[in-house]
């Protein structure tokens, strides 16, 4: 005759809690919304530093990851040795969600592309001269990233500005 197979008495443990972590955005609309008020305070900071004609462009360091850092103080630096100035205020339109992820680390990665546009901002020289080129593109398409951190997953950071290689989707009719 068979034994009979033996009989598990242990106590059943509690079933496994969940370790996902929640997202950071409950939808894609939210983490637009929180990218397009990222770029908004960049935009502002950075139209500050050059209305000072880039000097202490090291203030962009409170809206920029460690990262792309280095590239934003070298753009400033740069505009400080022309002597310019600028007045007037970047905007952006036409902004749409690449990608919304989380991150191994625990931050996130948000990716859009949107169209800067500087049309409202004028260059001066140190005379006061409109500096401003005549035929400067004024609407660019850009693929623009931020990142954040696990400790403060919400708080952005611009990670990059690259302009769009496709089709020019700024372009107005």
């Amino acid at each position: 005759m068979a034994t009979p197979a033996p009989t598990d008495r242990s106590t059943p443990s509690a079933a496994a809690e969940s370790t996902a972590t929640p997202p950071v955005f409950a939808s894609d609309e939210e983490a637009l919304a929180a990218a397009e008020a990222a770029y908004t305070a960049y935009e502002a900071l950075s139209d500050s530093i050059t209305a000072q004609g880039g000097n202490d462009g090291d203030r962009i360091a409170v809206v920029a990851s460690a990262a792309y850092l280095p590239k934003l103080l070298t753009g400033f630096e740069g505009f400080s040795e022309t002597g310019l100035v600028s007045r007037g205020a970047t905007t952006y339109d036409t902004a749409s969600l690449i990608r919304n992820s989380m991150e191994p680390h625990g931050g996130v990665s948000i990716e859009l592309y949107l169209c800067s546009d500087i049309s409202s901002v004028q260059l001066f020289d140190a005379s006061g001269a409109d500096a401003t080129p005549d035929k400067r593109t004024n609407r660019i398409p850009l693929q623009v990233g931020f990142i954040s951190s696990a400790a403060a997953p919400s708080a952005l950071l611009i990670d990059k500005e690259d302009v769009w290689s496709g089709r020019n989707f700024c372009q107005r009719s």
